[in-house]
């Protein structure tokens, strides 16, 4: 299981966590090897930094497969990483400046062209799909492990769309819902890529599925099995009434009590992990995640967040789905190669119904349609600006009450000389009162919220700095910080006796 901190960090690293190693995605050929086309980009920006290029090949190892990419699918790990945005996961995951690596692309399917001389499962001509860094491109290598073979009753295009979308719609389902047959499940956002895999996945495992989704997309959602369908843009699920065991939440547009107040009091709540294009730029769903670690010990609901675990067993377990006709991809359009910027867009858009697929058929283009690389637009705040309120901001956070501890404890000290000093008080309270407008911002609550955060913990802190031991209790404990909590207990016991001045 993994731990707050992991869920923290999964927010900004949905790629990072999906495919290790993403910068030696492909093993290169030796210099002057043959050669391929390849989706890369060198700039943040709009799908117009996209461009085709010519590289190397890359060469199979004694455990690596060759595949001749057919097709593969777009995803909102796709423009995450081509816009770098969120903004602060271009220090941890998408390079500071420019992009760490140059390749887009995860899901794809295609036919084994070699294979490394200790792979067993493979031979060349097998068809098959998985996920790998780089997958826009004529080429990718993969280990055994991440590769499953293509049932043949699907196409390369859907094969090409399953990983990320099914292993997340699979495990959110099986692993965090731990739905069990004839519970009520919940899918909000029942059209999207995650969406209709997971109609079909939970009412194979046996689940009455409600799906919600807009009105042009009911007859779709029930043709995949759902047993009632909600249009939203008619009725508020949250307000209906009906409760349900487990929600997979694919939208995140209504609030965690809204959503706690349809779940059984022991249900579990989904979050999809991957980010939407209305998240925050500066910190995505960092928000979201947050809310649900501080509701968690206070609530008998299970409320979680969760990215795709990419193992061999459940690939074939999707498969195995497929091949029995139990699941079928919902592909909602199909572009080439030379229109991959329009595909990127029309997922930008939020409208597209299950997954948009790219052939490769037409990868001999010399250039992309639908944009001119020599003017393309890049972020719409420069990477230096980013960096440096990446930076400089919680430089100057940890900084300045520093400066102001050490101010105050000097008019202390020359007002009371037979005192002792109180840097660490006046630096922890000025702390909280900081940390207190950082944690209104992060839980997106509004302007009023922040400014609710900011006014109690600044009289929290005035009490505190003027040592009132009821100040001292309360602005401890909801500093949500057990180093502080420690730190406190140990350093501040000893002024308790004094008299508050």
């Amino acid at each position: 299981m993994k731990t707050h901190l992991q869920l923290l960090i999964t927010t900004f690293f949905t790629a990072a966590l999906l495919f290790a190693g993403a910068a030696l995605a492909q093993t290169p050929s030796p210099s002057g090897g043959p050669r391929m086309k390849a989706i890369v980009y060198h700039n943040f920006g709009s799908p117009d930094v996209l461009q085709l290029e010519e590289i190397e090949k890359p060469v199979p190892n004694d455990n690596q497969v060759l595949v001749k990419v057919q097709a593969v699918s777009v995803n909102p790990f796709d423009w995450h990483f081509m816009e770098g945005v969120p903004y602060i996961a271009r220090l941890l995951a998408f390079g500071p400046l420019k992009p760490t690596s140059p390749r887009l692309g995860a899901d794809f399917a295609g036919t084994v062209e070699a294979v490394g001389k200790n792979i067993t499962q493979f031979k060349p001509g097998d068809e098959v799909f998985g996920g790998k860094i780089g997958a826009y491109a004529e080429y990718v290598v993969i280990a055994e492990k991440f590769l499953a073979t293509k049932p043949a009753n699907i196409t390369f295009e859907q094969a090409g769309s399953v990983q990320i979308a099914g292993l997340t719609a699979l495990q959110g389902l099986r692993d965090k819902g731990k739905i069990q047959p004839g519970q009520k499940v919940l899918i909000n956002g029942a059209s999207g890529g995650v969406g209709t895999f997971a109609v079909q996945i939970a009412k194979s495992l046996g689940a009455h599925v409600t799906g919600v989704c807009s009105g042009r997309n009911v007859e779709l959602v029930r043709s995949l099995g759902a047993d009632q369908v909600i249009d939203y843009t008619k009725e508020d699920f949250t307000k209906s009434g009906q409760r349900y065991d487990v929600i997979i939440d694919n939208v995140g547009n209504h609030s965690l009590s809204e959503y706690r107040r349809v779940l059984n009091p022991n249900g579990k709540y989904v979050l999809i992990g991957g980010g939407g294009v209305n998240d925050n730029r500066w910190t995505g769903p960092i928000g979201v995640v947050i809310k649900t670690l501080l509701l968690k010990p206070f609530i008998s609901q299970e409320m979680k967040m969760m990215l795709a675990d990419v193992n061999k067993e459940d690939l074939t377990f999707l498969a195995d789905l497929m091949q029995s006709g139990k699941v079928t991809p919902v592909i909602d359009k199909t572009y080439p190669l030379s229109e991959i910027r329009e595909a990127i867009r029309y997922v930008e858009t939020g409208r597209a119904r299950g997954k948009v697929a790219v052939t490769l058929k037409d990868a001999s283009q010399t250039s992309l349609a639908g944009g001119n690389s020599a003017t393309a637009s890049g972020s719409t705040i420069g990477p230096v600006l980013v960096v440096f309120v990446l930076i400089g901001v919680p430089l100057a956070v940890l900084i300045l009450p520093v400066v102001v501890a050490f101010i105050l404890n000097g008019r202390f000290r020359q007002r009371n000389p037979d005192k002792r000093g109180y840097r660490w008080g006046y630096y922890f309270s000025v702390m909280s009162f900081v940390a207190g407008l950082v944690l209104g911002v992060f839980l997106e609550c509004g302007a009023m919220a922040v400014i609710v955060c900011g006014v109690v913990y600044a009289v929290l802190a005035w009490f505190f700095a003027k040592r009132h031991r009821w100040a001292w209790v309360a602005l401890t404990i909801l500093s949500f910080n057990p180093i502080a909590w420690i730190i406190n207990l140990i350093y501040l016991w000893r002024r308790w006796a004094e008299a508050a001045t």
